[in-house]
């Protein structure tokens, strides 16, 4: 057990881009794997459908002895010795109409099925997502714990030059503690983001379904912001309202709740069904088996065929009937109600995400800026503070205000690469390829 352990650390962190863990992520899910249950279910519910169509057959046998009294094949009149008969028979019946049910019924397994592989790529797109804002997450508190360390060992080089002045007498001794004190708050906060990157590391192998045992490691993701940034929204709007695939559920589930109401609607009207068959027996006497023909002849000469048309009309079902369109068209509404909130919700995610990668794209250009000049200042404080110019507070003020500009830029870098790749997303590139 040892052994295997060493062998586990030992072994090497495997390396995975941001789009190899949403594959991974997809391919491992447990919600896409159930989406794949239910997309099977409604491929076999759609094979039934369409089954029902054709004719049904079935076979019987049946076999009895009676003693006793019992009623004579041949003259059709009581007797009272022992017999034995049995039967044979194959029956096959099919729907010719009715109302037209079969048909919608056909109709809305179909449209179920279509539905069913929208429903199989808003999960997988879900569970890219949560994917994508957890791997941005590890990147940040990598980053964060980046900046921490940095930040600690310029603290720890300014504690060893303040301790230095001061045994000149160029540093009092408040000085010296002021400056040890920021370092001891840059050791906290370095501990602070490295757990924040062990929570975000467990959250992302559990987004992924990953083994939190196993090694893993992410490769750190960049960003080039393009020249011009101006978006055609209304075109990446026009795409997702009609290609997107929750607003193509939504339109799926309004045809299929249509034709389910359609399909009530014609319990109304009668159903006329064919049906036919053929069928034979045999009997005998136990006491004199000689007295009837035997089994082949039997067999053969007791043979009949029918061949029948019935029709069913509705007249009262104790409101089933009713109750049944009624419902089915609660149902088309209630599916047109959430069609227009689903193609609301798309419509204002699109807006949103376009406005947020402008936005976060303007923070991010200008954070660099704020951090090139917070570093230009930080570097000439501290130079000056090493001289004894300036005091330990404004070295500490400085070096808060480089901290900030860096995590603000280390934000909005990575904000923005989230908003971009939502807007991908919409104009039409997918998170991960289904090949549905």
């Amino acid at each position: 057990m040892i052994f295997a352990g060493c062998m586990a650390i030992a072994s090497p962190a495997q390396r995975m881009t941001m789009d190899e863990c949403m594959e991974y992520a997809v391919k491992n899910s447990l919600s896409v794997g159930r989406q794949e249950t239910a997309l099977d279910n409604a491929k076999m519910n759609y094979r039934q459908s369409v089954a029902a169509l054709f004719p049904s057959v079935a076979a019987s046998v049946s076999a009895s002895a009676n003693f006793g009294r019992s009623i004579d094949p041949e003259t059709n009149s009581y007797t009272t010795v022992s017999t034995f008969s049995n039967s044979y028979g194959l029956s096959a019946s099919m729907p010719l109409f009715a109302g037209l049910r079969y048909v919608n019924n056909i109709r809305a397994a179909k449209v179920a099925r279509e539905r069913g592989y929208s429903d199989m790529q808003i999960a997988c797109d879900n569970v890219a997502m949560e994917v994508m804002r957890a791997y941005m997450d590890v990147v940040y508190y990598k980053g964060a714990v980046k900046i921490a360390e940095e930040h600690l060992q310029a603290s720890q080089q300014t504690l060893r030059q303040a301790r230095k002045l001061h045994s000149l007498g160029r540093k009092s001794a408040a000085e010296v503690a002021e400056v040890a004190s920021q370092e001891a708050n840059y050791d906290y906060m370095l501990a602070e983001q490295q757990n924040n990157l062990a929570m975000a590391w467990i959250k992302l192998r559990d987004t992924m379904n990953y083994p939190q045992d196993s090694l893993l490691e992410v490769v750190d993701s960049t960003c080039t912001l393009p020249a011009n940034m101006d978006i055609a929204l209304g075109e990446i709007v026009g795409y997702a309202l009609n290609n997107n695939a929750k607003v193509v559920s939504s339109e799926l589930a309004v045809k299929e709740c249509r034709l389910h109401y359609a399909k009530a609607k014609g319990l109304w009207f009668p159903t006329i069904s064919l049906s036919a068959g053929i069928s034979t027996n045999y009997f005998t006497n136990f006491d004199n088996k000689s007295a009837y023909p035997q089994f082949s002849s039997q067999f053969r000469n007791n043979m009949g065929e029918y061949v029948g048309i019935s029709m069913s009309i509705p007249l009262f079902t104790n409101l089933s009937n009713k109750a049944q369109v009624r419902s089915s068209r609660n149902a088309l509404r209630n599916a047109e109600l959430e069609r227009t909130a689903t193609r609301n919700a798309v419509e204002s995610d699109v807006v949103r995400a376009c406005r947020q990668m402008e936005g976060y794209g303007k923070l991010y250009e200008a954070a660099v800026k704020k951090v090139d000049a917070a570093r230009l200042a930080y570097e000439g404080v501290a130079a000056r503070f090493g001289k004894g110019l300036v005091t330990a507070i404004e070295l500490q003020s400085s070096a808060t205000t480089l901290l900030q500009a860096e995590s603000e830029m280390l934000h909005s870098q990575l904000q923005y690469m989230i908003e971009k790749r939502m807007v991908d997303y919409y104009s039409g590139v997918p998170f991960v390829k289904t090949g549905n």
